[in-house]
């Protein structure tokens, strides 16, 4: 078995995948043991409704439900939001599903990093910034082996900045590897949105300074919170 022989340091004709590799790499470095199922403590429900409130990903739950989770459901899957931090912020799909996951600690506020829980569908898209599969014995730690997980990072289209990742698990029967494209497809659309949000914002406020601008001598410059430029005046755009 590729997992096992790799994970005691043997030789093998056939090696894991790069990302999975690289992910064990890190994993073993960060002390994750692979045959203990290690928790670290969920959030409160006042912590986990102020990380919802503050999360720009409740913005676009409507475009990762009406993406992912018709399929999900039929498919036996569920889908779950996590921020940057990687916990789960939302959790949605097949009930019988949902309670498998919670078999393996993968409830509302459970923390999913890599270097807590090791190679996962969560933590190693956020440490790899890119889309990841993790078929079964893929994964590090053994008790998640019967499970597949897909996730994608989500990103601030502002800056860059990682928001959380989506991730579409199920068991591993129920897996296909075009899963893959289509959570990026749905995490891309995702930031669209998020784009588009930020665009209608700044025309908003726009459309509030235009006639105290109007009224201004010399130049000006109206900016949002974060210092996005939504209106000048007295000076050239370019």
């Amino acid at each position: 078995e590729v997992r096992a022989a790799t994970l005691a340091g043997r030789r093998t004709r056939l090696t894991p995948r790069p990302v999975i590799g690289q992910s064990w790499e890190r994993v073993r470095r960060s002390g994750v043991d692979p045959e203990h199922d290690v928790r670290a403590g969920l959030l409160t429900r006042e912590e986990l409704e102020r990380r919802r409130a503050a999360s720009p990903l409740r913005h676009v739950l409507p475009v990762l439900r009406e993406g992912l989770l018709s399929v999900a459901d039929v498919a036996h899957h569920i889908m779950v939001v996590a921020d940057a931090d990687g916990r789960v912020l939302w959790r949605e799909g097949h009930p019988s599903v949902l309670r498998r996951a919670d078999g393996l600690g993968f409830e509302l506020g459970a923390d999913w990093r890599e270097d807590v829980v090791g190679t996962n569908g969560v933590g190693t898209p956020a440490v790899v910034r890119r889309p990841v599969q993790v078929f079964a014995a893929e994964h590090f730690v053994r008790s998640h082996t019967t499970w597949t997980c897909t996730g994608a990072p989500v990103t601030d289209p502002r800056d860059g900045r990682l928001l959380g990742v989506v991730d579409v698990s199920g068991p591993l029967r129920t897996m296909h590897p075009a899963t893959l494209a289509w959570v990026d497809s749905v995490a891309k659309l995702a930031e669209a949105r998020l784009r588009e949000l930020h665009l209608a914002s700044l025309e908003r406020l726009r459309a509030v300074a235009a006639p105290m601008l109007a009224r201004l001598e010399g130049r000006a410059a109206v900016v949002d919170r974060d210092g996005w430029t939504a209106a000048v005046a007295g000076m050239p755009y370019a």
